[in-house]
């Protein structure tokens, strides 16, 4: 029987990170203990995006294809019988496919809800188990936090969370800090105490992953019962969305930071406090029908003996390269096994000149199964997180 020693793609950029536009290039590599017969050996470079949840009784289900095409390294084409021999040896058989401009980001979500990536090479045996191996790649995003203006705020604060405070129309979003309060009273029988409250302010509502939302907060109790705790949450909203109009939404808690107790008819204060953005997609997920995405940072205060808890959300926008008044103050520090290299973009990544250039790290929610049923005996590795932009700032 003739041993597949080797197979495997091996791609040009050791990241694998990839901007739209920019050309996918790299080698298959092929092993022989012996000849082999075969129809051919095909490349097929995908791209789609897929939402699917089950609501009641029905499975809610919706695709999108951003690419599909299909190299022929060797061989014949599918549609002709004829047959061809492999020679034994070490063959490599290169290939380049252009990824279109308008590709969105890859995007791994809960429940086969994703925008995904892939080189699947396929060896085609005449009557005996085609060969395949399979390799899962990120495309990433690019969102300028320098050219958002405030009107795409409000739609994404709008879109995110209700309550957050409308900012001045056409602001810079370096100009634009975010604030917002609450309070509630207690009522016992026909008393009303004196209310709780608290106000939640961040220093801007824009930030790339590795940066720190800086934040500050008072909170006072009058209700005389004091508080339990209050906690600080980074939250990952995605909207899943059908054609059929369909939606359904996760959030998710990526990050929070936690102060204890306050005694009755007292008060807390928290002061520049920060909490670092660990690697995630950027906000929006531009050029994607079935999928958005959008940040929260919420302050929750828990009054002790009360059926209430204060939300105080602000909406925050995250994107891949950061406000050009965060550059200036902050130079990012390198670190030890960091990748630092860029991918060679041709200008399709937007970073310019005289912004450190960021690594990219797996994200934060960690990887996901990527092989379908019927690819249960390809080759590579199944398991894949997208890799983000992310600065490590000090």
């Amino acid at each position: 029987m003739t041993r597949l020693r080797k197979f495997e793609i091996v791609l040009s950029n050791r990241q694998v990170v990839y901007f739209p536009g920019q050309c996918v290039q790299g080698h298959l590599i092929v092993e022989l203990d012996e000849a082999m017969e075969m129809r051919g050996i095909f490349l097929r470079c995908q791209g789609k995006g897929h939402v699917q949840w089950k609501a009641g009784k029905h499975h809610v289900t919706a695709s999108e294809d951003y690419l599909n095409v299909c190299l022929k390294l060797f061989g014949n084409d599918p549609q002709q019988g004829d047959h061809v021999t492999l020679n034994a040896g070490n063959h490599a058989f290169p290939f380049q496919i252009v990824l279109p401009v308008n590709a969105p980001g890859s995007f791994e979500g809960l429940e086969n809800c994703f925008v995904r990536y892939f080189l699947k090479a396929t060896i085609d045996r005449p009557w005996k188990f085609d060969k395949h191996y399979k390799m899962v790649f990120t495309v990433a995003s690019v969102l300028d936090l320098n050219t958002v203006l405030n009107a795409a705020i409000r739609d994404e604060a709008s879109a995110a969370c209700v309550g957050v405070k409308e900012l001045e129309p056409r602001t810079e979003v370096k100009q634009a800090p975010a604030q917002t309060e609450d309070a509630k009273t207690v009522c016992c029988m026909c008393c009303e105490s004196d209310p709780v409250s608290a106000t939640f302010r961040i220093d801007k509502i824009g930030c790339v992953p590795g940066e720190s939302i800086v934040f500050d907060a008072e909170i006072k109790d009058g209700t005389g019962r004091g508080i339990n705790s209050s906690v600080v949450k980074f939250i990952m909203l995605t909207v899943y969305k059908a054609y059929s109009g369909a939606e359904r939404e996760i959030k998710r808690e990526i990050g929070r930071l936690h102060h204890g107790t306050v005694s009755p008819g007292g008060s807390d204060v928290w002061r520049r406090e920060r909490l670092r953005i660990p690697p995630v997609p950027p906000s929006f997920l531009p050029n994607c029908n079935l999928i958005e995405i959008h940040y929260i940072i919420e302050m929750v205060v828990d009054v002790a003996d009360t059926p209430f808890d204060l939300h105080l959300p602000l909406s925050v926008v995250i994107g891949t390269i950061p406000l050009q008044s965060v550059v200036q103050q902050i130079r990012p520090q390198e670190q030890p096994g960091a990748i630092t290299e860029q991918p060679q973009a041709s200008g399709a990544s937007g970073f310019s000149e005289d912004i450190p250039p960021p690594s990219y790290r797996e994200c934060v929610l960690g990887r996901v199964d990527t092989m379908d049923e019927d690819e249960q005996y390809a080759a590579g590795d199944r398991n894949f997180a997208p890799a983000y932009t992310y600065y490590d700032f000090v």
